[in-house]
């Protein structure tokens, strides 16, 4: 290990605390009071989705309808030829959400899957309209005022991450809303696997005051399919290939992490490390077979070999949490909760493209990352329905805030509410959940340059999906300390699930 990767391990170790030295135990369920209520049976998994960067979710779905579309365009500042936001009416993908009509809504052209998996006869889409970080239910009048409180460094990306992550805006937060239902759920790891698995940062996010997250790689791809030298986890070696003492370096790393310290520090240190190295032998064996230097997975994941989704580093993230989902029975685990990102949606300057020549919507930044995160999306659920295990498996998304309505010449500003996806076979799907934000609505909730008041708390939008998890009241408040102030968005989610 070089001086680097010391500094940085190192460094994350300041929130953990020294503890006295001790053999290292893989067992997550031991430790602390085990929460008697949650409900741990049967298996379920809930993978979230953060797009980092504030996705512009209001050319994610669009109001078709003549009127409607005519005054959202007015709020983009018309089409691209005139450095406007908005999308042409005859390219939009169109949906009939239940209550709002025949193609009321469209889906952004990029997204064709999701508009056929909101459309399919099994209804596993569902959209979440107008949500984000709230610290009570506001109105506009109230926001106005000079002594409501509201999250703090509204449209900041590092703060509106960190509350999106927490859901604790009101303060200095230790621990994220994943970490916490890892805390609640950890006897559900049977002593072996964390509940919580990161494969695209949220280190806050997975952070509970006892359970520890582990972290996986994405699959890596090779020659257009799985390139069969690598694997999703892997033990610490020691980072040099010399071997001119005759001792061999791996034994050394390993025997040197085992040996008690004097310092608590590196007694730390060391357990952390055996631990990851423990754990990570754990996951290889149980998940890969080997021959020579090829590893095959045990339980096998039908995936897509499209060349589109062998290079999008989203669906490579969701790839290896289908493959750990498949060995859930010999990890030994009946809850998961994942993580998983895409970046690059801060898109104030490059959010056009070029179409022959021509300013367009139907390329560019967001264009690439939305028919990233349809592809990946698809492909991932395709995979649970083939496993047989969809209606256990929930993918949810979020995002640091919408963006502006309106345009800034080249793309879209720091907004605040904004819509989210919500994707499995226990899903209410074909529906919105919340108010979508026609035009009459948008007057009465506009903070200013097409921001938009969330309606629906981040809290009550991610409660529910715990909810589902096997979370009950007492637990949920504890997960969502904020959760009681929102009496009147609670309801609005109430039948997000069937479950």
């Amino acid at each position: 290990m070089n001086r680097r990767q010391f500094i940085q391990s190192g460094a994350a170790l300041s929130a953990v605390g020294a503890q006295p030295f001790v053999p290292f135990s893989i067992s997550m369920a031991d430790a602390g009071t085990v929460t008697p209520n949650a409900n741990e049976s049967g298996y379920r998994a809930l993978v979230c989705v953060f797009l980092f960067g504030g996705n512009d979710s209001h050319n994610m779905i669009v109001p078709l309808q003549t009127s409607e579309y005519n005054s959202y365009a007015a709020a983009r500042n018309g089409l691209a030829d005139r450095n406007g936001l908005a999308l042409p009416l005859d390219r939009l993908l169109p949906i009939s959400p239940t209550g709002l009509g025949a193609n009321s809504l469209g889906f952004h052209p990029a997204m064709p899957n999701m508009q056929s998996l909101f459309a399919d006869a099994a209804k596993p889409l569902a959209i979440v309209a107008n949500t984000g970080p709230l610290l009570r239910e506001t109105s506009l009048s109230q926001y106005r005022s000079t002594n409501w409180e509201l999250p703090p460094q509204l449209f900041s990306h590092s703060d509106m991450q960190m509350h999106w992550q927490t859901m604790r805006p009101d303060q200095p937060a230790l621990t994220g809303w994943g970490g916490r239902m890892a805390d609640v759920f950890r006897i559900a790891s049977a002593g072996r696997l964390p509940v919580s698995i990161s494969l695209g940062g949220g280190g806050i996010f997975m952070k509970g005051d006892i359970a520890t997250p582990y972290q996986v790689m994405p699959v890596r791809y090779f020659n257009g399919a799985v390139d069969p030298g690598t694997r999703i986890a892997r033990t610490p070696v020691a980072n040099i290939d010399w071997n001119w003492t005759g001792s061999k370096p791996q034994n050394v790393f390993i025997n040197d992490f085992s040996s008690a310290r004097a310092n608590l520090l590196e007694q730390q240190y060391g357990r952390l490390t055996r631990g990851s190295m423990e754990i990570g032998e754990f996951v290889s064996n149980a998940m890969y077979s080997v021959s020579g230097n090829n590893y095959t997975l045990r339980n096998p994941v039908s995936w897509s070999a499209s060349p589109t989704v062998l290079n999008n580093p989203l669906a490579a993230q969701l790839h290896a949490v289908a493959a750990m989902i498949a060995a859930r029975q010999t990890l030994g685990t009946t809850r998961q909760v994942f993580f998983v990102s895409l970046g690059g949606f801060d898109n104030h300057g490059d959010q056009f493209g070029n179409i022959n020549n021509t300013k367009s919507l139907l390329a560019g930044k967001h264009f690439t990352l939305l028919s990233m995160l349809d592809q990946a999306l698809k492909t991932f659920y395709d995979a649970t329905v083939s496993m047989g295990i969809s209606n256990d498996v929930t993918t949810m998304t979020m995002s640091d805030f919408g963006r502006t309505m309106k345009s800034n010449g080249q793309g879209s500003d720091h907004g605040w509410g904004g819509h989210q996806l919500v994707l499995g076979g226990d899903v209410n799907g074909g529906r919105v959940f919340g108010e979508f934000p026609f035009a009459a609505k948008l007057p009465s909730i506009d903070v200013g340059e097409g921001r938009l008041l969330p309606e629906i708390a981040a809290d009550a939008y991610t409660a529910r999906l715990a909810q589902w998890f096997g979370a009950d009241s007492t637990e949920l408040a504890t997960i969502f300390p904020n959760l009681s102030r929102f009496p009147s968005h609670v309801p609005k989610v109430a039948a997000l699930m069937k479950r």
